[in-house]
Protein backbone atom coordinates (compact mmCIF):
# COMPACT_ATOMS: atom_id res chain seq x y z
CA UNK A 1 0.00 0.00 0.00
CA UNK A 2 0.98 3.72 0.29
CA UNK A 3 4.39 4.45 2.05
CA UNK A 4 4.52 0.66 2.18
CA UNK A 5 2.09 -0.04 5.19
CA UNK A 6 -0.39 -2.78 5.15
CA UNK A 7 -4.01 -1.93 6.07
CA UNK A 8 -3.77 -3.30 9.13
CA UNK A 9 -0.65 -0.58 10.54
CA UNK A 10 -3.42 2.49 8.80
CA UNK A 11 -6.15 1.09 10.73
CA UNK A 12 -4.08 0.67 13.89
CA UNK A 13 -2.30 4.26 14.07
CA UNK A 14 -5.52 6.22 13.11
CA UNK A 15 -7.66 4.14 16.06
CA UNK A 16 -4.23 5.29 18.61
CA UNK A 17 -4.48 8.52 17.39
CA UNK A 18 -8.38 8.50 17.82
CA UNK A 19 -8.32 7.09 21.10
CA UNK A 20 -5.49 8.65 22.61
CA UNK A 21 -7.04 11.80 24.52
CA UNK A 22 -10.15 9.72 25.72
CA UNK A 23 -7.51 6.86 27.21
CA UNK A 24 -5.86 9.08 28.82
CA UNK A 25 -8.74 10.60 30.75
CA UNK A 26 -10.12 7.35 31.53
CA UNK A 27 -6.71 6.65 33.64
CA UNK A 28 -6.53 9.88 34.86
CA UNK A 29 -10.48 9.45 36.69
CA UNK A 30 -9.50 6.03 37.38
CA UNK A 31 -6.57 6.50 39.38
CA UNK A 32 -7.37 9.71 40.97
CA UNK A 33 -10.60 7.59 42.11
CA UNK A 34 -8.37 4.57 43.43
CA UNK A 35 -6.17 7.21 44.95
CA UNK A 36 -8.87 8.65 46.85
CA UNK A 37 -10.20 5.31 48.26
CA UNK A 38 -6.68 4.64 49.31
CA UNK A 39 -6.76 8.16 51.30
CA UNK A 40 -9.60 6.88 52.95
CA UNK A 41 -8.73 3.89 54.13
CA UNK A 42 -5.20 5.50 55.62
CA UNK A 43 -7.34 8.01 57.00
CA UNK A 44 -10.09 5.53 58.65
CA UNK A 45 -6.98 3.20 60.33
CA UNK A 46 -5.72 6.64 61.76
CA UNK A 47 -9.20 7.66 62.98
CA UNK A 48 -9.75 3.87 64.68
CA UNK A 49 -6.01 3.92 66.10
CA UNK A 50 -7.04 6.74 67.75
CA UNK A 51 -9.98 5.88 69.03
CA UNK A 52 -8.32 2.98 70.47
CA UNK A 53 -5.82 5.25 72.48
CA UNK A 54 -9.41 6.70 73.44
CA UNK A 55 -10.51 3.31 74.93
CA UNK A 56 -6.83 2.80 76.66
CA UNK A 57 -7.30 6.01 78.61
CA UNK A 58 -10.73 5.47 79.64
CA UNK A 59 -10.17 2.08 80.86
CA UNK A 60 -7.65 0.99 82.95
CA UNK A 61 -4.34 2.88 82.22
CA UNK A 62 -5.64 5.08 85.32
CA UNK A 63 -6.67 2.24 87.38
CA UNK A 64 -3.19 0.18 86.70
CA UNK A 65 -1.48 -0.93 89.66
CA UNK A 66 2.34 -2.44 89.69
CA UNK A 67 3.66 -5.03 92.92
CA UNK A 68 7.02 -5.68 94.30
CA UNK A 69 7.94 -8.47 96.31
CA UNK A 70 11.11 -8.27 98.07
CA UNK A 71 12.56 -12.54 97.49
CA UNK A 72 10.98 -15.36 95.65
CA UNK A 73 8.30 -16.74 98.23
CA UNK A 74 5.95 -15.78 96.46
CA UNK A 75 4.62 -14.44 93.00
CA UNK A 76 2.47 -11.57 93.15
CA UNK A 77 -0.57 -10.64 90.52
CA UNK A 78 -2.93 -7.13 91.34
CA UNK A 79 -6.20 -5.75 89.58
CA UNK A 80 -7.00 -2.12 88.93
CA UNK A 81 -9.08 -2.25 92.59
CA UNK A 82 -6.04 -3.64 94.69
CA UNK A 83 -5.34 -0.58 97.81
CA UNK A 84 -1.84 0.74 97.26
CA UNK A 85 0.33 -0.19 100.15
CA UNK A 86 3.19 -2.43 101.78
CA UNK A 87 2.48 -5.80 103.68
CA UNK A 88 4.65 -8.18 105.47
CA UNK A 89 4.79 -11.74 103.83
CA UNK A 90 5.81 -14.37 106.15
CA UNK A 91 5.17 -17.88 105.18
CA UNK A 92 5.92 -20.78 107.37
CA UNK A 93 5.07 -23.73 105.37
CA UNK A 94 3.45 -24.18 102.13
CA UNK A 95 0.44 -26.26 101.23
CA UNK A 96 1.28 -30.10 100.42
CA UNK A 97 -0.67 -32.71 97.93
CA UNK A 98 -0.73 -35.55 100.50
CA UNK A 99 1.20 -38.55 99.18
CA UNK A 100 1.21 -42.66 99.54
CA UNK A 101 3.07 -45.39 98.01
CA UNK A 102 2.64 -49.29 98.41
CA UNK A 103 5.57 -51.70 97.40
CA UNK A 104 5.92 -54.23 94.81
CA UNK A 105 8.56 -56.73 94.23
CA UNK A 106 8.57 -56.26 90.46
CA UNK A 107 6.48 -54.61 87.70
CA UNK A 108 5.10 -57.66 86.78
CA UNK A 109 4.17 -59.09 89.83
CA UNK A 110 0.74 -60.94 89.87
CA UNK A 111 -2.25 -59.03 91.48
CA UNK A 112 -4.04 -61.04 94.34
CA UNK A 113 -8.01 -62.31 92.11
CA UNK A 114 -9.77 -61.96 95.07
CA UNK A 115 -10.58 -58.49 97.61
CA UNK A 116 -11.47 -55.37 97.17
CA UNK A 117 -9.33 -52.42 97.34
CA UNK A 118 -10.69 -49.04 98.29
CA UNK A 119 -8.92 -45.63 97.99
CA UNK A 120 -10.34 -42.66 99.68
CA UNK A 121 -9.52 -38.84 99.48
CA UNK A 122 -11.20 -36.67 101.88
CA UNK A 123 -14.20 -39.11 102.25
CA UNK A 124 -14.88 -39.56 98.63
CA UNK A 125 -13.54 -43.32 97.80
CA UNK A 126 -13.80 -45.81 95.29
CA UNK A 127 -13.72 -49.97 95.59
CA UNK A 128 -11.84 -51.63 92.91
CA UNK A 129 -13.02 -55.70 92.78
CA UNK A 130 -9.69 -57.83 92.09
CA UNK A 131 -12.06 -60.49 91.27
CA UNK A 132 -13.30 -58.02 88.29
CA UNK A 133 -9.93 -56.26 87.78
CA UNK A 134 -7.61 -59.71 87.88
CA UNK A 135 -10.40 -62.62 86.40
CA UNK A 136 -7.60 -63.57 83.91
CA UNK A 137 -5.11 -64.12 86.95
CA UNK A 138 -3.03 -61.98 84.91
CA UNK A 139 -3.05 -58.73 85.99
CA UNK A 140 -0.21 -56.80 87.35
CA UNK A 141 0.34 -53.42 89.28
CA UNK A 142 0.38 -51.41 86.17
CA UNK A 143 -3.30 -52.70 85.40
CA UNK A 144 -4.43 -51.71 88.81
CA UNK A 145 -3.03 -47.97 88.10
CA UNK A 146 -4.95 -47.45 85.23
CA UNK A 147 -7.75 -48.54 87.27
CA UNK A 148 -7.51 -45.95 89.17
CA UNK A 149 -6.89 -43.38 86.95
CA UNK A 150 -9.72 -44.31 84.71
CA UNK A 151 -12.07 -44.59 87.21
CA UNK A 152 -15.04 -43.05 86.23
CA UNK A 153 -15.20 -41.39 90.42
CA UNK A 154 -12.07 -41.46 90.67
CA UNK A 155 -11.81 -39.31 93.96
CA UNK A 156 -9.10 -37.05 93.16
CA UNK A 157 -5.72 -39.35 93.03
CA UNK A 158 -3.47 -40.02 90.72
CA UNK A 159 -1.67 -43.05 90.28
CA UNK A 160 1.86 -43.94 89.06
CA UNK A 161 4.57 -45.96 89.42
CA UNK A 162 7.96 -45.64 90.56
CA UNK A 163 10.90 -47.83 89.21
CA UNK A 164 13.53 -48.63 92.11
CA UNK A 165 16.11 -50.99 91.09
CA UNK A 166 14.65 -54.54 91.30
CA UNK A 167 11.42 -53.29 92.94
CA UNK A 168 8.04 -50.69 91.94
CA UNK A 169 6.27 -48.42 94.35
CA UNK A 170 2.62 -48.03 93.74
CA UNK A 171 2.48 -44.21 94.45
CA UNK A 172 -1.04 -42.80 95.06
CA UNK A 173 -0.89 -38.34 95.05
CA UNK A 174 -4.13 -36.83 95.64
CA UNK A 175 -4.68 -33.95 93.10
CA UNK A 176 -5.67 -30.92 95.94
CA UNK A 177 -3.30 -29.83 98.34
CA UNK A 178 -4.45 -29.70 101.86
CA UNK A 179 -4.56 -31.41 105.46
CA UNK A 180 -8.34 -32.55 104.59
CA UNK A 181 -7.70 -34.18 101.27
CA UNK A 182 -5.43 -37.53 102.75
CA UNK A 183 -5.02 -40.61 100.56
CA UNK A 184 -5.45 -43.95 101.75
CA UNK A 185 -5.64 -47.01 100.50
CA UNK A 186 -6.86 -50.50 102.10
CA UNK A 187 -8.13 -53.89 101.12
CA UNK A 188 -10.79 -55.49 102.61
CA UNK A 189 -10.98 -52.88 105.13
CA UNK A 190 -7.59 -52.58 106.26
CA UNK A 191 -4.43 -50.67 105.41
CA UNK A 192 -2.77 -52.20 102.58
CA UNK A 193 0.73 -51.85 103.58
CA UNK A 194 1.37 -48.36 102.43
CA UNK A 195 3.51 -45.69 103.68
CA UNK A 196 3.24 -41.88 103.45
CA UNK A 197 5.60 -40.00 101.43
CA UNK A 198 4.34 -36.34 101.50
CA UNK A 199 2.07 -35.39 104.34
CA UNK A 200 -0.92 -33.58 103.50
CA UNK A 201 -0.91 -30.33 105.26
CA UNK A 202 -2.52 -26.63 104.98
CA UNK A 203 -0.38 -23.42 104.13
CA UNK A 204 0.08 -21.25 106.80
CA UNK A 205 1.61 -17.64 106.53
CA UNK A 206 1.02 -14.34 108.35
CA UNK A 207 0.46 -11.17 106.24
CA UNK A 208 1.01 -7.97 108.49
CA UNK A 209 1.17 -9.98 111.63
CA UNK A 210 -2.71 -11.61 110.75
CA UNK A 211 -2.33 -15.93 110.64
CA UNK A 212 -4.02 -17.54 107.81
CA UNK A 213 -4.20 -20.69 106.69
CA UNK A 214 -5.15 -21.83 103.08
CA UNK A 215 -5.56 -25.40 101.70
CA UNK A 216 -3.97 -23.63 98.44
CA UNK A 217 -0.70 -21.98 97.91
CA UNK A 218 -2.84 -20.17 95.53
CA UNK A 219 -4.14 -17.27 97.50
CA UNK A 220 -7.32 -15.44 95.32
CA UNK A 221 -7.98 -11.64 96.58
CA UNK A 222 -6.46 -12.58 99.62
CA UNK A 223 -6.41 -8.38 99.43
CA UNK A 224 -9.03 -6.51 97.60
CA UNK A 225 -7.34 -7.33 93.69
CA UNK A 226 -4.12 -9.06 95.18
CA UNK A 227 -3.37 -12.67 94.40
CA UNK A 228 -1.02 -14.47 96.11
CA UNK A 229 0.94 -18.17 94.72
CA UNK A 230 3.09 -19.26 97.65
CA UNK A 231 6.57 -20.24 96.36
CA UNK A 232 8.74 -21.16 99.27
CA UNK A 233 8.90 -21.01 102.78
CA UNK A 234 10.47 -18.67 104.98
CA UNK A 235 13.57 -19.59 107.44
CA UNK A 236 13.02 -18.50 111.24
CA UNK A 237 13.22 -14.76 111.44
CA UNK A 238 12.79 -14.24 107.74
CA UNK A 239 9.86 -12.39 105.74
CA UNK A 240 8.91 -10.62 102.59
CA UNK A 241 8.01 -6.85 101.88
CA UNK A 242 5.34 -6.83 99.28
CA UNK A 243 4.54 -2.95 97.77
CA UNK A 244 1.89 -2.48 95.29
CA UNK A 245 1.51 0.97 93.85
CA UNK A 246 0.11 3.20 91.33
CA UNK A 247 0.76 2.18 87.22
CA UNK A 248 2.09 6.01 86.83
CA UNK A 249 4.20 4.39 83.79
CA UNK A 250 1.37 2.65 82.44
CA UNK A 251 -0.56 5.90 82.57
CA UNK A 252 2.18 8.14 81.02
CA UNK A 253 2.61 5.54 77.74
CA UNK A 254 -1.58 6.22 77.35
CA UNK A 255 -1.20 9.94 77.62
CA UNK A 256 1.43 9.55 75.20
CA UNK A 257 0.01 7.22 72.91
CA UNK A 258 -3.30 9.73 72.66
CA UNK A 259 -0.35 12.99 71.86
CA UNK A 260 1.02 10.51 69.32
CA UNK A 261 -1.96 9.49 67.76
CA UNK A 262 -3.38 12.97 67.75
CA UNK A 263 -0.73 14.34 66.14
CA UNK A 264 -0.57 11.90 63.41
CA UNK A 265 -3.97 12.39 62.91
CA UNK A 266 -3.08 15.94 62.33
CA UNK A 267 -0.57 15.28 60.11
CA UNK A 268 -2.32 13.55 57.69
CA UNK A 269 -5.54 15.99 57.27
CA UNK A 270 -3.14 18.33 56.45
CA UNK A 271 -0.94 15.78 53.90
CA UNK A 272 -4.82 14.54 52.42
CA UNK A 273 -6.58 17.90 52.05
CA UNK A 274 -3.50 20.61 51.33
CA UNK A 275 -1.69 20.78 48.47
CA UNK A 276 2.34 20.28 48.04
CA UNK A 277 4.36 22.60 50.13
CA UNK A 278 7.42 22.39 51.92
CA UNK A 279 5.49 21.77 55.52
CA UNK A 280 3.60 19.01 54.29
CA UNK A 281 6.99 17.33 52.64
CA UNK A 282 8.82 17.78 55.86
CA UNK A 283 5.85 15.43 57.47
CA UNK A 284 6.26 13.26 54.95
CA UNK A 285 9.97 12.43 55.59
CA UNK A 286 9.03 12.42 58.88
CA UNK A 287 6.42 9.82 59.05
CA UNK A 288 9.26 7.73 56.60
CA UNK A 289 11.99 8.34 59.18
CA UNK A 290 9.59 7.08 61.77
CA UNK A 291 8.26 4.09 60.05
CA UNK A 292 12.03 3.07 59.42
CA UNK A 293 12.67 3.60 63.28
CA UNK A 294 9.71 1.82 64.90
CA UNK A 295 10.51 -1.69 64.82
CA UNK A 296 7.72 -2.89 67.09
CA UNK A 297 4.55 -1.36 64.58
CA UNK A 298 2.31 -3.79 64.67
CA UNK A 299 0.21 -2.34 61.80
CA UNK A 300 -0.22 -4.83 58.60
CA UNK A 301 -1.18 -2.44 56.56
CA UNK A 302 0.67 0.91 55.75
CA UNK A 303 -0.79 4.11 57.27
CA UNK A 304 1.52 6.81 55.72
CA UNK A 305 0.65 9.10 53.17
CA UNK A 306 2.90 9.03 49.80
CA UNK A 307 4.12 11.57 47.89
CA UNK A 308 1.50 11.08 45.21
CA UNK A 309 -1.50 11.03 47.94
CA UNK A 310 -0.62 14.78 48.69
CA UNK A 311 -3.99 16.90 48.61
CA UNK A 312 -5.95 14.16 46.88
CA UNK A 313 -8.67 14.90 49.05
CA UNK A 314 -8.23 18.36 49.31
CA UNK A 315 -11.66 19.00 47.99
CA UNK A 316 -13.51 17.56 51.07
CA UNK A 317 -14.41 20.29 53.16
CA UNK A 318 -15.50 17.76 56.06
CA UNK A 319 -11.91 17.12 56.55
CA UNK A 320 -11.09 20.14 57.34
CA UNK A 321 -14.10 21.03 59.64
CA UNK A 322 -12.92 17.48 61.37
CA UNK A 323 -9.35 18.98 62.13
CA UNK A 324 -10.41 22.34 63.48
CA UNK A 325 -13.29 20.16 65.18
CA UNK A 326 -10.71 17.97 67.38
CA UNK A 327 -8.13 20.86 67.48
CA UNK A 328 -10.36 22.74 69.46
CA UNK A 329 -12.23 20.09 71.31
CA UNK A 330 -8.45 19.55 73.34
CA UNK A 331 -7.99 23.09 73.21
CA UNK A 332 -10.96 23.86 75.23
CA UNK A 333 -10.57 23.23 79.31
CA UNK A 334 -12.46 20.10 80.89
CA UNK A 335 -14.99 20.25 82.84
CA UNK A 336 -12.83 20.00 86.38
CA UNK A 337 -11.38 23.39 84.99
CA UNK A 338 -8.39 21.84 84.03
CA UNK A 339 -6.53 22.32 81.06
CA UNK A 340 -3.55 19.87 78.88
CA UNK A 341 -0.84 22.09 79.45
CA UNK A 342 -1.38 21.94 83.08
CA UNK A 343 -0.23 18.48 83.13
CA UNK A 344 2.63 19.25 80.24
CA UNK A 345 0.78 18.90 77.17
CA UNK A 346 1.21 21.71 74.83
CA UNK A 347 -0.24 22.77 71.23
CA UNK A 348 2.60 24.38 69.33
CA UNK A 349 1.71 26.86 66.19
CA UNK A 350 1.38 23.52 63.78
CA UNK A 351 -1.78 22.70 65.52
CA UNK A 352 0.23 19.47 67.32
CA UNK A 353 0.78 18.58 71.23
CA UNK A 354 3.86 18.01 72.59
CA UNK A 355 4.43 16.59 75.95
CA UNK A 356 6.78 17.96 78.52
CA UNK A 357 7.25 14.54 80.48
CA UNK A 358 8.76 15.15 84.18
CA UNK A 359 6.21 17.43 84.20
CA UNK A 360 3.02 15.05 82.55
CA UNK A 361 5.21 12.81 85.75
CA UNK A 362 4.75 14.95 88.26
CA UNK A 363 1.37 15.46 88.03
CA UNK A 364 0.13 11.89 87.34
CA UNK A 365 2.39 10.76 90.44
CA UNK A 366 0.87 14.45 92.16
CA UNK A 367 -2.79 14.00 91.66
CA UNK A 368 -3.98 11.22 88.90
CA UNK A 369 -7.84 11.78 89.57
CA UNK A 370 -7.44 15.04 88.49
CA UNK A 371 -6.01 13.65 85.22
CA UNK A 372 -8.28 10.80 84.75
CA UNK A 373 -11.31 13.22 85.56
CA UNK A 374 -9.73 15.46 82.50
CA UNK A 375 -9.93 12.92 80.45
CA UNK A 376 -12.53 9.95 81.17
CA UNK A 377 -15.40 12.71 82.78
CA UNK A 378 -18.87 13.00 80.88
CA UNK A 379 -17.98 15.64 78.79
CA UNK A 380 -14.06 15.23 78.93
CA UNK A 381 -11.64 15.12 76.27
CA UNK A 382 -12.78 11.62 75.65
CA UNK A 383 -16.06 12.11 75.16
CA UNK A 384 -15.51 15.42 72.91
CA UNK A 385 -13.35 13.86 70.97
CA UNK A 386 -14.97 10.04 70.08
CA UNK A 387 -18.12 12.34 69.27
CA UNK A 388 -16.20 14.14 66.36
CA UNK A 389 -14.72 11.01 65.11
CA UNK A 390 -17.71 9.17 65.28
CA UNK A 391 -19.47 10.55 62.65
CA UNK A 392 -16.93 9.52 60.18
CA UNK A 393 -16.09 5.91 61.55
CA UNK A 394 -19.32 4.25 62.16
CA UNK A 395 -20.45 1.80 59.84
CA UNK A 396 -22.29 3.59 57.17
CA UNK A 397 -20.69 7.02 58.62
CA UNK A 398 -19.24 9.81 56.62
CA UNK A 399 -15.93 7.40 55.03
CA UNK A 400 -17.98 4.62 54.29
CA UNK A 401 -20.64 6.52 51.94
CA UNK A 402 -17.37 8.35 50.68
CA UNK A 403 -15.60 5.28 49.73
CA UNK A 404 -18.72 3.49 48.46
CA UNK A 405 -18.89 6.58 46.24
CA UNK A 406 -15.75 6.26 44.92
CA UNK A 407 -16.13 2.31 44.55
CA UNK A 408 -19.11 2.86 42.30
CA UNK A 409 -17.26 5.67 40.22
CA UNK A 410 -14.58 3.68 39.22
CA UNK A 411 -16.72 0.66 38.72
CA UNK A 412 -18.49 3.67 35.67
CA UNK A 413 -15.29 4.40 34.74
CA UNK A 414 -14.09 0.47 34.28
CA UNK A 415 -17.69 0.02 32.44
CA UNK A 416 -17.42 3.21 30.44
CA UNK A 417 -13.56 1.99 29.18
CA UNK A 418 -14.78 -1.31 28.65
CA UNK A 419 -17.19 0.22 26.29
CA UNK A 420 -14.96 2.46 24.49
CA UNK A 421 -12.91 -0.62 23.93
CA UNK A 422 -15.32 -2.09 22.11
CA UNK A 423 -16.12 1.21 19.90
CA UNK A 424 -12.72 1.85 18.89
CA UNK A 425 -12.10 -2.10 18.24
CA UNK A 426 -15.54 -1.78 16.12
CA UNK A 427 -13.83 1.33 14.34
CA UNK A 428 -10.41 -0.26 13.30
CA UNK A 429 -12.20 -3.06 12.07
CA UNK A 430 -14.61 -0.44 9.63
CA UNK A 431 -11.38 1.39 9.27
CA UNK A 432 -9.37 -2.07 8.33
CA UNK A 433 -12.20 -2.78 5.82
CA UNK A 434 -11.99 0.13 3.76
CA UNK A 435 -8.75 0.13 3.84
CA UNK A 436 -8.18 -3.52 2.42
CA UNK A 437 -10.62 -2.01 -0.28
CA UNK A 438 -8.69 0.33 -1.07
CA UNK A 439 -5.63 -1.40 -1.21
CA UNK A 440 -7.23 -3.81 -3.61
CA UNK A 441 -8.27 -1.28 -6.18
CA UNK A 442 -5.11 0.22 -6.15
CA UNK A 443 -3.31 -3.13 -6.25
CA UNK A 444 -6.18 -3.68 -9.45
CA UNK A 445 -4.97 -0.02 -11.42
CA UNK A 446 -1.67 -1.11 -10.78
CA UNK A 447 -2.14 -4.16 -12.82
CA UNK A 448 -4.07 -3.15 -15.35
CA UNK A 449 -1.38 -0.35 -16.08
CA UNK A 450 0.81 -2.75 -16.53
CA UNK A 451 -0.57 -3.76 -19.45
CA UNK A 452 -0.40 -0.52 -21.67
Amino acid sequence: MISGMSAASFAEQLVAAERMSKDALFKNNLDNSKAQIDAYKILERTLNKMTSNLENLNGDAFEGKTSEISDDSATITVDSDAPAGVYDLYVKQLAQAHQITKSFTSEDEILPTTGVVSIDVGGNSIDIDMAELNASGNATVSDLRDAINKHPDNPGVTASLVRTGGQVELMLTSDETGKDCTVTMEMNGTDWGTQERIKAQDAEFTLNGIDITSSSNYLDNVIDGVNIELKKAHNVGESATITIGNDTEGTEKAVNDFVDSFNELMTQLNQLTRSMGSSVLDDINGDKDKDDDDEDDDDDENSSVGEDQIGILKGDSSLRMLQNSVRNAIFDEAPNGMRLSDIGIEMGRDGKLSVDDEKLSQTISSDSEAIKEMFTADGGYIDRINSIIDPFTKNNGYIDLKQKNLDSQVEQIEDNMSRHDNHMSQRYQILLTQFTAMENTINKLNTASGLF
